[in-house]
């Protein structure tokens, strides 16, 4: 049996590679993009189990990309999301929240596989 895939999509590579050291240990297997664009192209191509979504990248951003998935309709539409910013905005994380699950760069280890498995509905 495969890994389950999640998305993650940043454009700091030092911030798809830390997300990557949390996740692949985790055992999950992670897809790259480093842009709005090269996510939804991702996932299009083969839907994951979950994405991980900077709300600032160049092209598309993270709300982008949410709003393309939506016209898309199932199962693009039905994608749970991770948002990361290292911005500060209580309006941000209740957004976030709706839509999926808000966290704070840096992003802390735990709070990102209690997101994963509890938006994925995948148990440890």
């Amino acid at each position: 049996m495969s890994a389950p895939k999640i998305l993650v999509a940043d454009d700091s590579r030092t911030i798809r590679t830390r997300l990557k050291q949390i996740l692949i240990p985790a055992g999950f297997e992670v897809i790259e993009a480093s842009s709005g664009q090269a996510a939804l192209e991702c996932i299009k191509r083969e839907p994951p189990l979950l994405a991980v979504l900077d709300i600032n990248m160049p092209d598309t951003d993270g709300y982008g990309v949410c709003e393309e998935l939506q016209k898309l309709g199932p199962p693009c539409s039905e994608l749970p999301i991770i948002f990361l910013t290292a911005m500060e905005s209580h309006a941000l994380e209740m957004l976030g929240d709706k839509l999926g699950a808000y966290l704070h760069k840096p992003v802390d280890a735990k709070r990102l596989l209690d997101a994963v498995h509890s938006l994925a509905g995948v148990h440890r």
